[in-house]
């Protein structure tokens, strides 16, 4: 497996326990904005309508 692999990484390894020490949820920090993820994720759809066959 490769994650586990990564974790063991030394700078990977420091970031993970630097997260563990201060009682961080790496899964929390990308959803801390959620009005700005809904405006990425329309401008992504209003994108892709515009140009359908762009980064395919």
């Amino acid at each position: 497996m490769a994650l586990p692999r990564i974790a063991r990484v030394p700078q990977i390894r420091a970031k993970i326990e630097h997260l563990e020490a201060h009682q961080i949820d790496p899964s929390a920090m990308y959803y801390t904005d959620l009005e700005k993820v809904e405006d990425t994720v329309q401008q992504i759809h209003d994108f892709h309508r515009e140009h359908p066959n762009a980064l395919w």
